[in-house]
């Protein structure tokens, strides 16, 4: 059995995640993916700077526009 901080364990689960986010995005209509793919990268950003607030609010922004809810803010 694997240690839970295995390196491998880890690179599975990236795995995991990426493929998770690929079949979402696929389905995601051809509009709202050119909108994420601006608003993904800025999502990085902010979570590297650790500027939380922000970021919750742009994954807000993020979800209503995966959900079919409300157009982008401009």
């Amino acid at each position: 059995m694997r240690a839970l901080f295995d390196p491998d364990v880890d690179a599975i689960a990236d795995e995991e995640d990426l493929a998770e986010f690929r079949r979402g995005f696929a389905a995601v209509g051809e509009d709202n993916r050119r909108i994420l793919m601006i608003l993904i990268p800025k999502l990085v950003a902010l979570q590297e700077r650790g500027d939380s607030a922000t970021a919750l609010s742009l994954i807000a922004e993020i979800k209503r526009i995966v959900t079919g809810g409300e157009g982008p803010l401009h």
